[in-house]
């Protein structure tokens, strides 16, 4: 069975890949798993920090509670640590097939530095790598092998 992993960071989340691999994980019966990252360092983190920590965290558990209701098959972690460190070892440790990141940076200069963290990413992980843009950008989703 195919499994896929959105890896969100807890400053910002990634809901465009998320809401595009509960579809996919639908379609082709695979296991959807979701990897939330968050920073070592919490208790230096400010109060509106914590606050949008906070908001993610329950946003992302509505969104798995409503992807569960319509049968996707969907497991949700939380860890802390470096974020590339935790999604690689996320990915070794549980045979990923698919790793969908969102890049969710919409200037040129910013979305060149998302495709050079992901190719960093892939020279250390043994699966694809999709890249779903946000909305607001104008280039489409673009596959990694």
């Amino acid at each position: 069975m195919e499994k896929i992993l959105v890896a969100i960071n807890s400053r910002h989340g990634a809901w465009e890949a998320l809401s595009h691999a509960c579809s996919l994980a639908k379609r082709i019966d695979a296991t959807l798993n979701v990897l939330l990252v968050v920073p070592l360092n919490r208790g230096r983190i400010s109060c509106h920090a914590q606050e949008v920590e906070e908001a993610i965290r329950k946003k992302l558990e509505l969104l798995i509670e409503a992807a569960k209701a319509e049968g996707v098959q969907i497991n949700y972690f939380i860890t802390e640590g470096e974020y590339a460190q935790e999604v690689i070892s996320f990915v070794n440790n549980n045979k990923i097939s698919l790793l969908i990141h969102e890049a969710d940076d919409k200037k040129a200069r910013s979305a060149d530095k998302e495709l050079v963290f992901v190719r960093s990413l892939r020279h250390k992980i043994s699966c694809t790598v999709e890249i779903v843009f946000t909305k607001k950008n104008t280039a489409k989703n673009e596959r990694i092998t």
